[in-house]
């Protein structure tokens, strides 16, 4: 044959598709072209159909995509919320919070007179410094975000305070009275049963319900922390080593900068005191 090979399968057999031809006259070349146009137009029409299909998926696909994309934008969109408020979520935090990861930090604890001395003007005023501006308060609106219950409404936003700075308010707290009834009792003048009595008396009042509440809310404040650094005894001048005062030691701490840059940014800045124990009695 002129214009195919013998078109036998590996069986020896002619293919189907070729049977027709093989059995015409060899010499009649319009029916072999006109049996290769036919075969041609097929495949044609295959590709044709093939196209078609090709181009009803591509936009089937272009359907479902243009459909599906603001699906997808959204869920991507909630999984990114909820990613960062489990990054506000330090490793070992438990609780929703507004403030950011602080930092730690190493820091050595060492002696500073300045907060262990008797009430004076400079001492009262390192004491008043560690409350930032607001004594401790700062605003936070979105508070129903962290599952925090309603604070305290002001007419400038909702504040609250950060247990921080409480915890320091009561520390400055029993200080005050700790020297004042110090110094009334070492004063020795004829007027120190009075002034005695004149701090009991307010002790034992509503203000005394104050300071007795920083008792157990310091307590637990320690408790809840939990620093459990490893302390060691001084070295005394004859090389004894018996007294543990904790100076010296390295622990693993929170950033004061970055406490205080938080709360700079956010405190409350409306208040009018500056004292970490205000309302002092006079005796």
């Amino acid at each position: 044959m002129k214009f195919f090979n013998s078109g036998r399968t590996k069986g020896g057999e002619r293919s189907q598709r070729y049977a027709a031809v093989a059995a015409r006259d060899d010499d009649d070349d319009s029916e072999v072209n006109l049996t290769h146009e036919y075969k041609d137009e097929d495949v044609e029409n295959e590709l044709r159909e093939l196209k078609k299909s090709l181009w009803k998926t591509k936009m089937l696909l272009r359907s479902t995509l243009g459909l599906g994309m603001p699906c997808l934008v959204l869920v991507f969109f909630l999984l990114a919320i909820n990613v960062v408020k489990v990054q506000q979520l330090a490793p070992s935090q438990l609780l929703l919070t507004p403030v950011p990861p602080i930092p730690m930090t190493e820091y050595t604890f060492r002696e500073d007179p300045v907060y262990s001395a008797r009430p004076s003007d400079e001492t009262d005023k390192a004491w008043n410094a560690l409350l930032p501006p607001g004594r401790g308060f700062v605003f936070i609106e979105d508070y129903e975000e962290y599952n925090l219950p309603p604070g305290e409404e002001t007419p400038y936003g909702t504040i609250f305070s950060v247990a921080l700075f409480h915890q320091l308010h009561c520390l400055g707290q029993l200080r005050k009275y700790y020297w004042m009834l110090l110094d009334g009792v070492v004063a020795l003048d004829k007027n120190v049963d009075t002034k005695v009595f004149k701090m009991a008396e307010e002790l034992m009042g509503e203000h005394g319900d104050h300071v007795h509440h920083c008792f157990d809310y310091l307590r637990q404040s320690l408790m809840c922390n939990g620093d459990m650094a490893m302390e060691w005894p001084r070295t005394e001048p004859n090389g004894a080593r018996f007294a543990v005062d904790g100076w010296g030691i390295p622990h693993e701490c929170k950033n004061w900068d970055a406490i205080s840059d938080y709360m700079d940014e956010n405190h409350f800045n409306y208040s009018t005191n500056n004292e970490i124990a205000p309302h002092r009695l006079r005796i």
